[in-house]
């Protein structure tokens, strides 16, 4: 049963509809941020598999199906990998969908597509510090140095307030602020791989980005187990009993 607060602040966040450019999905020319087309397209064997995965918040998935907005996903998968570290079980959770091009509808697109391409940056007692590039794609442009694929690089004056009406409610949540963070966390864990990765071969970040996927070899599991122990350790710490991955 999902939290009655917790259920109001998805209401806040899903009645809030951020576009920081209207029509910005038309920019890239293919809709990057629902399809990721050009970069899947390089890939050797995971182009195979066109589904789309979509990254959820503690919560999000029981949000979307008490209001029964799942179907709009049609062929999907909840997806859910547990990792384990000392004080408990961090549990990832996205939905893959089979859907062709968008696997959502715009309306009822969940938290982590309204911000992209930027994810919000808080502090330990949940104050926005600032943004920071959303995707693992956006490391790997950075890495081989190519031209970004959204051309939304920046916050849009018009929707500040948007965007911190979603922030503002992001940062109640104490276990909202962990994932957050972690995902920083293991999204650079993973950059710093692949960038070492490519230094040594030669070869494409995205290259050394399916090799690493395939062989599941993009993670170094006791190093990133040390530091999400860590971050936990900090908000156990700070927030006491309001804060539990168990």
């Amino acid at each position: 049963m999902l939290d009655d607060k917790l259920q109001s602040s998805f209401d806040v966040i899903y009645s809030t509809d951020l576009v920081y450019v209207p029509d910005c999905w038309k920019l890239c020319g293919d809709a990057h941020c629902c399809s990721f087309s050009r970069y899947k397209a390089q890939f050797k064997l995971m182009r195979k598999t066109p589904s789309g995965e979509l990254p959820l918040l503690p919560g999000e998935y029981e949000y979307l199906n008490s209001k029964g907005w799942l179907e709009q996903f049609q062929d999907f998968e909840h997806n859910v990998v547990e990792f384990e570290i000392d004080s408990g079980v961090i549990k990832m959770e996205s939905i893959i969908s089979q859907r062709p091009n968008c696997a959502c509808d715009h309306g009822t697109r969940p938290t982590i597509c309204r911000l992209y391409p930027l994810v919000p940056e808080f502090s330990l007692d949940g104050r926005l510090k600032g943004t920071l590039p959303a995707g693992i794609y956006e490391e790997l442009e950075l890495i081989d140095g190519l031209e970004p694929a959204c051309k939304l690089e920046s916050l849009p004056f018009g929707q500040l307030d948007g965007f911190l009406t979603v922030t503002h409610e992001l940062g109640k949540w104490p276990l909202i602020l962990f994932y957050l963070e972690a995902y920083r966390i293991a999204k650079k864990h993973v950059a710093d791989r692949i960038s070492q990765q490519c230094s040594e071969s030669g070869k494409s970040a995205l290259s050394c980005f399916e090799f690493g996927f395939l062989r599941r070899q993009l993670v170094d599991r006791d190093k990133l187990r040390e530091q999400l122990s860590r971050l936990a350790e900090k908000f156990k710490e700070y927030y006491g009993d309001q804060f539990s991955l168990t």
